[in-house]
């Protein structure tokens, strides 16, 4: 990828919007990407279906790390169907099926590294995993 991108993905993971775990979390889940060792430890805080706090711990690339500051930043006051239409439109985004929603713009290099798409939807992997322990726990 070129260092135009580079430098958009270090701009956005160093925002690391919603970074920090949530003292009282109603979910929280530890999601990998076997394929690479990314790491997410994610914390929400739920009023019924919507969002109200997320919180986050992250060892991961420099794409996850971007994608999960982009998740930090938006998450909050959404639904857990709007999150799960967020990943929806960002996979067929990846899968060049159509625009990137306005906030992935800069993640447009993406779509040729099939191996990356993981890395770029781990957060909202991690959101379905920590609502689906939840309900289990």
């Amino acid at each position: 990828m070129s260092e135009i991108y580079q430098t958009a993905f270090l701009k956005l993971a160093g925002r690391a919007s919603g970074a920090g775990r949530l003292e009282s979390p109603d979910a929280t889940t530890t999601t990998h990407n076997p394929m690479c060792g990314d790491r997410i430890i994610l914390d929400l805080q739920l009023d019924g279906d919507r969002i109200t706090g997320i919180g986050y711990e992250i060892r991961a690339c420099l794409v996850c790390q971007a994608s999960t500051s982009i998740v930090g930043e938006t998450a909050v006051g959404q639904t857990l169907d709007d999150m799960k239409a967020r990943k929806v439109a960002l996979q067929a985004f990846l899968k060049d099926e159509r625009d990137a929603p306005d906030d992935y713009c800069d993640f447009l290099p993406v779509q040729a590294h099939i191996s990356r798409h993981s890395c770029v939807l781990l957060p909202y992997q991690a959101i379905q995993d920590a609502v689906s322990a939840a309900i289990k726990g």
